[in-house]
């Protein structure tokens, strides 16, 4: 195994920086472009997850506004069953004005609760939102340094290939 490991380490001083410049940006491109999709993935997942609670909030305000109805409807329900043992008449004006309160009551705060329920489902589009553009930010961005890496890396391909080197630093001058 040993030996393996030295031929391996033998045949890589045959390679020229160069070439090692050009390895190296590739291997970073391909990092890159990984990291892009995963962060894209992970985008779409909060997005899904964005999706079903904006659902479930939608559902959560049918369900208090239809909650809110069926407690005024029983509570009109009441009020005709204590009309018809205490003898009023269906249309006499006191009776009539309670009916009325409980529904401008019952209508009133199933206003507000669809004004809730409005207000959470804005929230969740906009966060949708906010996700597309970081999306969008996120590809640019993410494909532009990719381009950067490309150039610069063939960039120094090119100008090692040449036979330019960078020069050699003495360290020992410098350090005591």
């Amino acid at each position: 195994m040993s030996s393996e490991i030295g031929t391996l380490f033998e045949s890589f001083k045959k390679i020229d920086s160069s070439t090692y410049f050009i390895a190296s940006t590739g291997v970073k491109t391909v990092g890159e472009i990984a990291s892009i999709q995963s962060q894209r993935a992970a985008l779409a997942r909060e997005n899904y997850r964005i999706e079903t609670e904006k659902r479930l909030a939608r559902l959560k305000a049918i369900e208090a506004e239809n909650d809110r109805r069926d407690v005024a409807l029983a509570e009109l329900a009441q009020n005709k069953a204590f009309q018809s043992t205490a003898g009023y008449y269906d249309d006499g004006m006191s009776f009539l004005n309670i009916n009325k309160q409980v529904e401008n009551k019952m209508n009133k705060d199933v206003a507000t609760i669809r004004l809730m329920g409005n207000a959470v489902d804005n929230k969740f589009t906009s966060m949708l939102f906010e996700n597309t553009m970081k999306e969008k930010d996120l590809v640019f961005g993410g494909y532009t340094s990719v381009a950067i890496g490309l150039t610069n890396g063939m960039a120094l391909y090119k100008y090692n290939k040449d036979g330019n080197k960078q020069p050699n630093i003495d360290f020992s001058k410098y350090i005591g």
